[in-house]
């Protein structure tokens, strides 16, 4: 019925458009382009129009107008950009007649001095010109801002905008929040092309892997027209990749850097960009390329806590029960490359481009683990490796004919992510690791001591080793229509519609190989497989060390390293292994019998899966002069998948892990569809003033892993792990305004207000099985593992009651180009954002019943209970601000920038004591650069300047902290070249 209904509204516009097929030849166009008179630079999103009419158009990314179906006639055209004199120029428009107005616009200037336009400057005009062009509520990173002061990556650059926040993985941001929303919600697109997912478990995109040296700019969206894709929540990060210019270009730039946490000088950062036009102009090539390689090391504490009722009293109290001290040695690198064709054919383009790009980790990590529950002790390293592979193919073709105008695309992406030999080992000091008590009021950093630090004792326990592939794929294909009309005087604008159509493919492989139980030896020999290691490593004195201590202790393995200034100090490293001895030991392991593959390690999460997409869309808008525009709308979108998984039984016997039973494959195919009406509203009613109104609908669709059918119990019938096999897609209702006010002196301010209601917004859920509980549907528990058991169940369901967001987001962006003297440099970019979030997460609670008659002694049925409790919702700053102070001189640029998020609440638990908090973060960064000659710029960047560190809490009160993460102050240095 839903396809049928898309036909129809397809066909009224076909209609539409032959009939304005009949108009074309009694009309004239004008087209141009606007550029800068000083530095000949294309300006983009000028306001270029006909005084005294309804006709008018905005400068593309080209900075090229063109205003079609104009009544033959004399007219003024006129000229406008923010920080600009605006000009004029007669032109005389006959039937079927295309006139050539070009612009070259002077800046504004004090009366009597001439004022030059600054780098920062004008990378600031070009954003705000670009953000009042845009037809939706949008904030923009310039290109001029990115090439005169870049960023490391994407993630960096759209963080500096206002309503979004940032997640970072060894200082450098990795993904962003759009107005609190965790970056699942997000779409990420490159050229218009959405990029497949990179998380693990979710469909989130990680930015970090994109430099900023290839962008052509950023665009974040946050109201969806009918056009684009729907399924957000939070907005879309449109990436642009750059074109070329005319004549022959190259921009290159060299750096290095210094990371003080390891005191490490081998970062570096090389980026080139080659463009130039062949075939009279016609063909264009532009070619990218990038690599670098940062040492990205961290020093993190995690903390895990447990409840107990204050003695005397029903008030919980929260102990701390395990410690987990964690050095992240790593270096992460970046190579990739990118090429943009486009040829130019009558009344239009054919473009193609490719992008791929790869991010490279390489770490040793040595964690210092304490289990106080279990007085147990252990040591961990891990040895990891792997790579994140992103790639982006698109053709597309577009025409306008000014009674039509057309774009047709096809695309092919994928994205990949291979670890193939990540290896960890495991020493245990099992029921002796600590003296002393620990209470509600013991503080984490007065553990350490506590533990007895028996290394002879401290034996081998595992070896593993993981081999991870995942694989996305997404291919698409869309064509939309533009047909242009007006309405007598009173009104002009366009009937857009179109279509498309996607396919997706993911596969998840894991395994697993190894061996686990070995501190289990005893003092008459070792166990058999250290009997293998010490027959080849005879050195070692492995036959030794075991019957003298029982176990084959950690000193066997012993490594000279040590770091004063771990943790800042306040907490140990511990006892560190020597990495090179455990591979040669797995290595040869790997070549003997004794190496076992671990079945649920190998098959427990694998799955794969496809998703078929459809979309059609019908919107208009309508022009009523230059000072009203009504553009509405309405999406139709289908989705269906098909995901393959499995249902098992763990089985463990002698420490050693056996062949999984209740083996069953499972199939999960799921279908939905959505009408998704949109509307915006945009009114100048003066000169200096626009304001937006949007009311929007979007959804968001499960992740992977909360939708793949995996179901798993544990060997002991304690826990089951359950995909939701009948999750729907979350459905958001969406209400924008924003009010922006400008000029050449004041530059843009604008105030934003937005409200969301989401329903069926999925979450984690935990149940605490009873017998005679009724389960939520689509878990895949089979009646059999519920027998005389109480396991604690972990899935996910679509929340009964609607979560809101609420907000405002403030922005000014200036510069006092009309201050004296060295004033005049002066550039200034500050936001704050404001957020409010609650939803009522469903909870369940395990009561007791009526009792079970003729029982004695008497037994009582359990009842489970469908409750709830407020919270915020997770990733949800409540302020967001960031302060940017630039200034050029001559040669000469600087950027001081300042960052602040309040605390985010990352996973609600049962009791508001046990939820998870994010801290505050604030952190201050410095760009200085002084060009050399025409064509070269030398600069250094000052990064995390007052060595602010990541922290979670558990709880509310935000004293108990859960995780820490010191990545210290990092410095790069370099030059760049332009041409």
């Amino acid at each position: 019925m839903g396809g049928n209904r898309a036909i129809a509204f397809l066909l009224l516009a076909f209609s539409i458009t032959a009939s304005s097929f009949l108009r074309a030849d009694a009309q004239g166009r004008i087209e141009g382009t606007v550029m800068d008179r000083q530095h000949n630079e294309l300006l983009i999103g000028a306001n270029v129009f006909l005084k005294g009419t309804i006709y008018g158009a905005v400068t593309d990314l080209k900075g090229k107008f063109v205003i079609s179906g104009i009544p033959a006639g004399n007219y003024t055209l006129l000229v406008k950009y923010i920080g600009y004199q605006s000009k004029e120029a007669g032109v005389s428009i006959q039937a079927g007649q295309t006139v050539t107005q070009n612009f070259k616009l002077e800046f504004q200037a004090v009366k009597g001095e001439e004022i030059v336009v600054t780098a920062q400057a004008g990378g600031q005009m070009r954003a705000i010109s670009e953000q009042l062009a845009s037809n939706t509520i949008a904030n923009v990173v310039s290109q001029s801002r990115i090439r005169e002061l870049p960023d490391v990556n994407a993630a960096e650059s759209v963080g500096r905008l206002p309503g979004i926040s940032i997640s970072r993985w060894g200082g450098e941001a990795t993904q962003v929040q759009i107005r609190g929303l965790s970056a699942k919600y997000n779409t990420v697109t490159i050229n218009g092309v959405a990029v497949p997912a990179t998380g693990g478990d979710d469909r989130s995109v990680d930015l970090s892997g994109i430099p900023s040296i290839i962008l052509d700019g950023i665009e974040v969206k946050k109201a969806v027209t009918a056009d684009m894709d729907a399924d957000v929540l939070g907005g879309t990060v449109d990436l642009r990749l750059r074109e070329a210019e005319d004549n022959f270009h190259v921009s290159a730039s060299a750096q290095g850097g210094y990371n003080r946490l390891q005191d490490y000088y081998g970062n570096y950062n090389f980026g080139a960009n080659i463009s130039n036009r062949f075939l009279d102009s016609r063909l264009g090539v532009i070619v990218g390329l990038n690599a670098d390689n940062y040492n990205r090391s961290a020093d993190k504490f995690s903390g895990g806590y447990r409840q107990a009722k204050k003695a005397g009293t029903d008030i919980t109290e929260m102990i701390c029960n395990n410690l987990q001290l964690r050095e992240d040695n790593v270096t992460r690198g970046r190579s990739g490359a990118s090429i943009l064709f486009d040829y130019r054919i009558p009344y239009g383009k054919v473009i193609a481009n490719a992008f791929y790009n790869q991010s490279r980790s390489d770490g040793v990590y040595r964690i210092n683990r304490m289990d106080l529950d279990h007085n147990s002790h252990y040591y961990d390293i891990e040895d990891r490796s792997g790579a994140t592979s992103i790639f982006t193919g698109d053709l597309g073709i577009k025409q306008d004919f000014d009674w039509i105008k057309y774009d047709a695309d096809f695309s092919r992406t994928g994205s990949r992510t291979d670890s193939p030999e990540d290896r960890t080992w495991n020493f245990a000091q099992e029921n002796n690791g600590f003296i002393g008590t620990v209470t509600a009021g013991t503080l984490p950093n007065t553990i350490p001591p506590m533990a007895t630090n028996d290394t002879l004792h401290t034996g081998l326990a595992n070896m593993y080793n993981y081999d991870t592939r995942r694989d996305e794929n997404q291919t698409s294909a869309q064509l939309n229509v533009q047909v242009p009309f007006r309405i007598g005087s009173l009104a002009k604008g366009f009937l857009k519609f179109g279509g498309k159509a996607r396919w997706l493919d993911r596969t998840n492989d894991e395994n697993q190989s190894g061996r686990n139980g070995l501190q289990y030896g005893n003092n008459n020999g070792p166990n058999q497989i250290l009997k293998v290691l010490d027959e080849n490593f005879t050195s070692w004195n492995l036959d030794t060390l075991v019957r003298k201590y029982g176990v084959l202790p950690i000193t066997a393995f012993r490594s000279g390293y040590s770091r004063s200034n771990f943790m800042e100090g306040e907490y140990p490293l511990g006892y560190v292994a020597d990495v090179g001895m455990l591979n040669q030991a797995t290595d040869y392991l790997k070549t003997t019998g004794e190496w076992l593959p671990y079945a649920v390690g190998s098959r427990g999460r694998d799955y794969d899966g496809k998703e078929e997409y459809q979309a059609a869309y019908i919107m208009t808008e309508l022009n009523f002069g230059k000072f009203l525009t009504l553009l509405p709308g309405v999406r139709w979108e289908k989705d269906h998948s098909q995901y393959h998984g499995q249902r098992y039984r763990e089985v463990t016997i002698n420490n050693k892990q056996s062949e999984p039973t209740d083996l069953l494959l499972l199939e999960n195919i799921r279908e939905n569809e959505f009408w998704l009406p949109q509307l915006h509203l945009k009114v100048q009613p003066r000169e200096w003033m626009k304001i937006r109104l949007a009311r929007t609908e979007t959804l968001t669709r499960p992740d992977y892993m909360q939708y793949a059918p995996i179901t798993s119990i544990n060997s002991y019938q304690s826990y089951i792990r359950a995909a939701n096999s009948m999750l729907k897609p979350a459905h958001s209702e969406n209400y924008d305004a924003s009010v922006s006010v400008f000029g050449n002196r004041f530059g843009l301010f604008t105030g934003s207000w937005f409200y969301k209601t989401i329903d069926d917004l999925i979450l984690q859920s935990t149940i605490f099985y009873q017998a005679g509980i009724t389960l939520p549907e689509g878990l895949n528990i089979p009646s059999t593992w519920l027998l005389n058991a109480s396991p604690q169940i972990d899935t996910y369901t679509n929340n009964p009651t609607a979560a809101t967001y609420k907000g405002f987001e403030l922005d000014w962006q200036t510069n006092f180009w009309y201050l004296p003297s060295v004033l005049h440099g002066i550039v200034l970019n500050v936001n704050y954002s404001r957020i409010f979030s609650s939803t009522e997460k469903q909870l369940f609670f395990v009561v007791r019943g009526p009792q079970i008659p003729n029982t004695r002694p008497p037994r009582f049925t359990k009842i489970l209970v469908d409750s709830s409790r407020w919270a915020r919702m997770p990733d949800q700053p409540a302020h967001i601000a960031n302060v940017t102070l630039g200034y050029d001189y001559k040669g000469f640029s600087a950027r001081l920038s300042y960052l602040y998020q309040t605390d985010k609440l990352t996973f609600i638990s049962l009791e508001p004591i046990m939820d998870n908090f994010s801290g505050a973060y604030k952190r201050w960064d410095l760009t200085l650069q002084q060009k050399v000659g025409a064509r070269y710029q030398v600069f250094v960047n000052f990064n995390n300047l007052n060595n602010r560190k990541d922290e979670n809490f558990r709880g509310y009160t935000l004293t108990n902290p859960a995780y820490i993460e010191y990545y210290g102050f990092t410095m790069d240095f370099g030059v760049r070249y332009k041409f």
